[in-house]
C-alpha cells in the first residue's frame, strides 16, 4: 500500500509535536503493513510564502517528509483552499500519478483537505480526509468554509472523523452519510499505563498529601481554561485544596496566571510548559483526576491517554467526549453547565470517590493504536476495491 500524506498538522524539529497523532497514526499503519510506503506533504501555511529549512523528526523520516509553505491570508480565510491549490496543483501534476499512490490521506478539512482535493482532480477519488475537531465545529458555521466541506466531502473517497459527534454534524449539514467513518485516535498503552502515585510525585515535586489535577493542551479560548481554573479555586474553597497541573503553552499563559493570582492560588498552579508524552504520562500517574474545560472538541487524546492512566476525567460534556465516557457520571464527571460551582461540584465528587483504576485502564487501553490502524487500513483496502482507478 502507498500513501500520500497531505497536511499542516505533521511534526518538524521546531514543533515535534504538531500533528503528533498524525505522525503516530503512520507509524502504526506502517507496524501493521510493513510493506506500507509513505510520501509526507507537510504544508506551513504563510501570509508570504517562502522557501522553508524544516528537518524531520529522525522518526519521521522513513515516510519523506517534503516540507512546503502555502499562502495563508487570515482576513480572506474562505479562499485559503484555492491558495493550497495553486501550490500544490504543479507539484501534484509531476509528483502524483494514478500508478504511484494507492490512498492520498489528507488530516484537516479545510483549507488543507479542500485544497488537496482541487489540486488532485479524478485522483480525489482515492483520497480519505480526516476531521479532527475544530475543523467541523467552527468551520460549518462559516459560509465559505462549509460550502467547501461539503463539496470535499461529496467527491472524495470518504471522511474519517475522530469521533461519532463529528460525523453527525457533517451528515446533519449536508455530507453523505456513506462516506463518513468514524474512527477513535489511539493511545500509546507502552507510555500511558498505569502506576503508583507516591514515588512519581516525589519525583516530579508535587505534594504528596494534596489532591493533583492534571490540564494538558494548548492555552488556547477555545480550551476554556479560565472554567477550569476558577473549578479549582471554588473547589478549594469547599474543601481540601487542590494543586492543579497544566501542561501546555500558548497565547493565554500571561492571562491565565494573573486569574489564579486574583483568586488567590497562584501556589497551587504548577506549569511545566510544554513535555513529551512519556513525561506527561508520568503527570497523569501522579494525578488524582485529569480535567479538560472545553468549549467544543471532537475527541481528545488527552481523554484516551488519562484512561489508560487508570486515571477518571473530569470533563466539559462537548464533542465525542461522552462517548468513550459515558454520561452516568460514575468513574468519571461530565459538566453540561459552564458554570465555576458546577465544576467544583463534579471535582469534589470524582475525588470523593476514586473509581476502580483497573477498570478504567482497561478501557483505555482498549484505544490502542494498533486497533485504530487496523481500522484505518481497513477502510483504505475497501476504497482501493471501490474506487475506480484514474486515467494515467
Amino acid at each position: 500500500m502507498r500513501i500520500l500524506f497531505i497536511s499542516n498538522l505533521f511534526p518538524d524539529q521546531r514543533e515535534p509535536w504538531r500533528g503528533l497523532d498524525n505522525a503516530t497514526l503512520l507509524q502504526a499503519l506502517r507496524h501493521e503493513r510493513p510493506d506500507l510506503t509513505v510520501r509526507t506533504l507537510a504544508l506551513r501555511p504563510r501570509i508570504l510564502p517562502r522557501r522553508l529549512s524544516l528537518e524531520a523528526r529522525p522518526c519521521d523520516e522513513w515516510a519523506k517528509p517534503e516540507y512546503i509553505a502555502v499562502p495563508y491570508l487570515p482576513k480572506a480565510g474562505g479562499m485559503n483552499d484555492r491558495l493550497i491549490s495553486m501550490v500544490l496543483s504543479p507539484w501534484v501534476a509531476t509528483h502524483a500519478r494514478p500508478a504511484d499512490f494507492d490512498i492520498v490521506l489528507t488530516p484537516w478539512l479545510f483549507p488543507d483537505a479542500c485544497g488537496v482535493r482541487h489540486a488532485l482532480g479524478p485522483l480525489s477519488s482515492r483520497q480519505l480526509a480526516i476531521a479532527q475537531g475544530s475543523d467541523v465545529h467552527r468551520y460549518l458555521k462559516m459560509p465559505m468554509r462549509r460550502r467547501a466541506i461539503l463539496r470535499m466531502a461529496g467527491e472524495v473517497g470518504g471522511v474519517i472523523t475522530r469521533s461519532r459527534d463529528l460525523g453527525s454534524m457533517l451528515t446533519a449539514a449536508g455530507a453523505p452519510s456513506a462516506r463518513i467513518h468514524p474512527i477513535y485516535n489511539g493511545v500509546d498503552t507502552g507510555c500511558f499505563h498505569p502506576g503508583s502515585r507516591a514515588p512519581i510525585r516525589a519525583d516530579l515535586h508535587l505534594p504528596a498529601d494534596r489532591r493533583v489535577a492534571v490540564f494538558v493542551g494548548n492555552f488556547l479560548p477555545v480550551k476554556g481554561i479560565d472554567l477550569l481554573i476558577r473549578g479549582i479555586a471554588e473547589a478549594g474553597d469547599r474543601g481540601p485544596a487542590i494543586h492543579l497541573v497544566l501542561i501546555g503553552s500558548g497565547p493565554l499563559e500571561k492571562d491565565l496566571r494573573h486569574l489564579a493570582g486574583e483568586l488567590g492560588i497562584s501556589d497551587r498552579l504548577h506549569w511545566p510548559g510544554r513535555l513529551t508524552p512519556p513525561q506527561v504520562a508520568e503527570y497523569m500517574r501522579a494525578a488524582d483526576v485529569v480535567c479538560l474545560s472545553s468549549l467544543n472538541e471532537g475527541l481528545p487524546n488527552v481523554v484516551l491517554e488519562a484512561m489508560a492512566c487508570g486515571r477518571p476525567v473530569t470533563s466539559t460534556d462537548v464533542g465525542g467526549i461522552h462517548e468513550v465516557l459515558g454520561r452516568d457520571n460514575t468513574a468519571h464527571a461530565l459538566i453540561s453547565r459552564r458554570a465555576p460551582g458546577a465544576y467544583a461540584e463534579a471535582l469534589i465528587r470524582v475525588l470523593n470517590n476514586p473509581p476502580d483504576e483497573d477498570k478504567i485502564s482497561n478501557r483505555g487501553a482498549s484505544f490502542s493504536w494498533q486497533n485504530c490502524a487496523r481500522h484505518h487500513l481497513q477502510i483504505m483496502e475497501e476504497l482501493m476495491k471501490t474506487s475506480p482507478q484514474p486515467p494515467e
